[in-house]
């Protein structure tokens, strides 16, 4: 909506400045002057606009992409004891039950400063994106040409997104690799597998494209069937209490419905694919976080006869549940951050509207007649 209303807002200044050079020049004496907006003051939105876009994709991309890969594929810590050597001082801790001196240390993903940390400098916080806006504009441009057919337009559009993410699936499957490995001197282009590996992440990459599609087309028809995309702001507003509270109830409910398919089908299938993709993790290359590629015993090597990869349900059987629970406070976080961030600028661009204009001011700058575009 911002990216509507600011460039709106500056439109409606250059005219404001055009008319009272208008009317200063002999225009019709009986209008009221619009008020002129400054240059300036566009320049800050827009900047601060900017800004905000800028913040957005770091969390989205940094805490809730490439921290949650991490966290997918990291195995549980072991824990590490050691054999006592014997003394005479009966009360040195040396002599101590061994099983009282185990260290069970915490999993790099632990937490979002522990991660960083580890991973190294500002640049790791976006390690891969190059290979991430290649991968989602490849799949945009699949995605375009597919439903540009005549004679597939009347498919919906998002049903041919997940028809090219599978197409695509060797791109996402690159970027799991460099997002969960350490740097390394190959090109993205070299690092894209082989063709015969497609088949192997084809699957797993559907079942995601498929879920991801439910949870948001599903959540849309049950809201189209209890009447909430019906409802006016204006009807909404002359309703009594016990109709507010109704239509209240109802757009909760279609909420905690689209939660739970995220919970459901959305995650699961998202750590499935992600595991998928590193077990097919070159040998020459080292993950960033500790990495069991055996996955326990369940991947079993094509050099001895085996696939080379993970069963989709192995990988999420495989995924625990101490590992399950954290993948899920960070992504508590990541919204969390969101909401926080979304309301810091939405008072940082209040603020400045009023400082730039005025509040009686930027009354004008606003069509009287609610249903206008800016």
């Amino acid at each position: 909506m911002l990216n509507t209303i600011v460039p709106g807002l500056v439109r409606r200044g250059f005219e404001a400045h055009a008319s009272m050079t208008q009317n200063q020049g002999g225009g019709n004496d009986g209008e009221e002057p619009q008020p002129q907006f400054p240059v300036w003051g566009g320049i800050i939105l827009v900047s601060t606009f900017i800004l905000l876009i800028v913040v957005m994709f770091t969390i989205d991309y940094t805490f809730g992409k490439l921290v949650p890969t991490l966290i997918m594929i990291e195995s549980p810590p072991e824990s590490i004891g050691f054999e006592p050597l014997s003394t005479e001082d009966p009360d040195s801790t040396i002599n101590k039950d061994p099983e009282e001196l185990l260290v069970k240390p915490q999993p790099i993903t632990s937490s979002f400063r522990r991660t960083l940390r580890h991973l190294g400098g500002f640049r790791a916080r976006f390690r891969g994106i190059l290979m991430y806006f290649i991968s989602t504009f490849a799949i945009g441009v699949v995605g375009s040409i597919l439903s540009a057919f005549p004679i597939l337009s009347y498919i919906p559009r998002p049903f041919w997104n997940g028809v090219a993410t599978v197409v695509c699936a060797l791109l996402p499957l690159t970027w799991t690799h460099i997002a969960i490995s350490q740097p390394s001197p190959k090109t993205w282009f070299r690092r894209i597998p082989s063709m015969k590996t497609w088949k192997k992440v084809a699957a797993p990459t559907a079942v995601l494209a498929v879920a991801e599609q439910l949870s948001v087309f599903l959540p849309v028809y049950l809201a189209m069937a209890t009447g909430l995309t019906d409802k006016k702001p204006k009807e909404i507003a002359y309703m009594n209490g016990g109709q507010q509270t109704a239509t209240a109830c109802k757009g909760l409910g279609v909420l905690a419905f689209s939660l739970a398919l995220s919970f459901l089908i959305v995650i699961p299938a998202k750590v499935t694919l992600v595991r998928v993709q590193a077990s097919l993790l070159p040998d020459t290359d080292e993950s960033s976080v500790p990495f069991d590629r055996s996955f326990g015993g369940k991947v079993v090597p094509e050099i001895v006869g085996g696939s080379g990869v993970i069963g989709m349900l192995d990988a999420w059987k495989t995924f625990d549940w101490a590992s399950r629970i954290r993948l899920i406070k960070a992504y508590l976080k990541v919204f969390a951050m969101q909401v926080g961030v979304t309301v810091v600028f939405t008072i940082c661009l209040i603020a400045e509207m009023i400082m730039i204009a005025g509040v009686k001011d930027w009354a004008r700058f606003f069509p009287k007649d609610g249903d206008q575009q800016l």
